[in-house]
């Protein structure tokens, strides 16, 4: 999370969100945000505007083009913006907790990409239509400037693509030397690894003048392309180029690389049937090869064949999944379904595609997401039905897992901007020097990370106390003048930000009026007694101490929120020798720390 401050509207930020600004960080604190994000600024400023005049904001999911490590990258954020409204009503700036989501929407657009160009390819019956099929909707995904899919012959060096897919740049289909690229390059593409440049004047593996050359011919400044090696030789490669540097990810090589994989397997599908008879020969060899799960049965919804994929999938041969019912195989809910959609076949004919639950030999549920048609006797009469499926299991297993992060996501987001906004409401409320007011709000946030990053690093589950501790007392003091004892014990989160918190304010202002404000020492010890932590704050060697006469933020804290949170009891005593904090609450089994 990240605040924009004032009417430059600095950034100041966590650690979280060194992630996000890449090399910007460390420059980029303290400086205007917009000279830090300039390229974000049409998309981001309308949001911060409505921030500044109080408005709160949720988007999800919002793509943005930013430049990191000096190359130019599509990415995605899921984020909200909250005005922090002073004592006067004023909105001095904004708070933006947010996360990134560009692996999660690439995922996801290359899941549906895929899924759309087999249906796509999957129609095609010619091999060009195919090619040019695959490389049209590959480069507009991408947003490249030329696409080519082509053979290679026999020594692996010359490769031939007959037609190219372009956008802004001339078509360079024909024959190139694929060793004119560089000899690590070559042999990359030989051994079937795919290949990614982000810039060819920089990659050590083309940054040779001569290389660069090559690339500067054909107006490429960056690629990907994925070669298909069979039998031990590079038989087939698909690149893409940018005219420009290109940040690649790592889903736009596996995007690529499964796109190759489809093409190549669409295009020997279609020649293979160009070059067969419409003869049983010919349906048999498709059935027994294709790796997607076909099966057929009749109008009852018994099996009357099904090809070795799909038998493999269920776990038992192919010779006893005949005659017997797909009901046997799927749950009585998803059985509905098929019929349900058997019956619309029947009504109104096409072809219907849904997504059922199947019972693997191990036990453990598959999804297959099916698309089904009839098929028809010589009179036209409906006889059966044809099912091609394919196993969307991990896909199915990863939605659930996202849906859990979102909901776990958005909890912890509210809890925080609820500790945040009672941070900024219990700072400003009242107070007379606003410029040593975000200095302390500051140090109270910074705080708040401290916890959250423990938390973080723990996957949210319990953390050790000493380390807590430790980490809280960091900025203030070290070595002798910070004594630290008690116990190995392991903490709840609401426990360990409460705390954290609290030890922040006794360290601050032993700091100023303290022990710490002289060559004091402080100490903070614990125990547990019948399931009761006492953990005890002691100030020592610092100036006489004397009761104040109003009751601060922090005191306020120690008394009211700590007290709550913890569910036990806070006594502070001011003792003239030095500041002794008791405080007692229920220590209760932590729940087991998630994975």
């Amino acid at each position: 999370m990240f605040l924009v401050w004032g009417g430059e509207r600095t950034l100041i930020y966590n650690d979280a969100y060194v992630r996000i600004l890449g090399d910007l960080h460390p420059s980029a604190m303290g400086r205007p945000f917009f000279e830090v994000w300039p390229d974000v600024r049409a998309t981001v400023e309308p949001i911060i505007d409505a921030a500044a005049g109080g408005q709160e904001s949720y988007f999800e999911d919002l793509p943005v083009r930013l430049r990191r490590h000096g190359l130019l990258e599509h990415a995605w954020f899921t984020f909200s913006y909250s005005p922090v409204i002073d004592e006067e009503g004023q909105v001095p700036g904004a708070l933006c907790v947010c996360m990134e989501t560009t692996k999660r929407v690439l995922l996801e657009r290359r899941n549906n990409f895929l899924l759309q160009l087999s249906d796509a390819l999957r129609s095609l019956d010619e091999p060009r239509e195919i090619i040019a099929a695959a490389q049209q909707r590959l480069g507009e995904v991408l947003e490249a400037n030329r696409v080519g899919y082509g053979d290679v012959e026999a020594s692996g060096r010359y490769f031939t693509t007959l037609d190219n897919w372009t956008n802004g740049v001339p078509g360079r289909h024909g024959t190139h030397d694929l060793a004119g690229f560089g000899p690590e390059i070559h042999e990359a593409l030989r051994r079937g690894e795919p290949l990614v440049v982000r810039d060819v004047a920089t990659d050590p593996r083309t940054s040779a003048p001569a290389f660069v050359a090559a690339f500067d011919a054909i107006e490429t400044r960056a690629a990907i392309t994925a070669s298909l090696v069979r039998g031990g030789r590079l038989v087939a490669a698909l690149y893409v180029h940018t005219a420009e540097p290109r940040s690649w990810s790592e889903l736009d090589s596996l995007l690529v690389q499964d796109v190759a994989e489809r093409t190549w397997a669409e295009v020997a599908r279609a020649r293979a049937e160009a070059q067969a008879s419409a003869s049983e020969e010919r349906y048999r060899r498709v059935f027994e090869q294709a790796s997607d799960l076909i099966l057929t049965a009749d109008l009852e919804q018994v099996i009357t064949d099904c090809n070795p994929a799909a038998a493999e999938a269920v776990g038992i041969a192919r010779e006893l999944a005949i005659g017997r019912k797909i009901s046997e195989f799927i749950s009585i809910e998803d059985y509905q379904r098929t019929t349900s959609m058997l019956r619309q076949k029947l009504e109104a004919g096409g072809t219907t595609r849904y997504d059922v639950r199947v019972r693997g030999a191990s036990g453990q549920p598959l999804y297959w997401e099916i698309n089904s048609g009839l098929t028809f006797d010589e009179a036209g009469r409906p006889m059966g039905l044809h099912v091609v499926g394919r196993d969307v299991t991990e896909r199915k297993r990863w939605e659930r897992h996202q849906e859990l992060l979102i909901a776990e996501l958005n909890h912890r987001v509210k809890n925080t901007l609820a500790v945040v906004q009672s941070l900024a409401y219990q700072t400003f409320k009242g107070t007379p020097q606003p410029e040593q007011a975000i200095k302390v709000y500051e140090g109270r946030l910074s705080a708040l990370a401290t916890a959250h990053n423990l938390l973080t690093r723990e996957n949210w589950g319990t953390v050790d106390l000493r380390d807590l501790v430790e980490q809280a007392l960091r900025p203030f003091c070290s070595g002798q003048r910070c004594i630290i004892d008690g116990p190995a014990l392991r903490v709840a989160p609401a426990f360990a930000v409460s705390l954290t918190l609290a030890l922040h304010e006794l360290a601050t202002n032993a700091q100023k009026y303290g022990a710490l404000s002289a060559s004091g020492q402080v100490s903070v010890e614990w125990q547990l007694v019948n399931d009761w932590i006492t953990l005890v704050w002691t100030e020592a060697g610092g100036p006489a101490v004397v009761k104040p006469d109003r009751t601060g933020f922090g005191t306020r804290m120690l008394k009211r929120v700590l007290a709550t949170d913890l569910g036990g009891d806070v006594e502070l005593d001011f003792l003239e020798s030095g500041l002794v904090c008791h405080v007692r609450a229920p220590f209760k089994d932590p729940p087991p720390q998630r994975l």
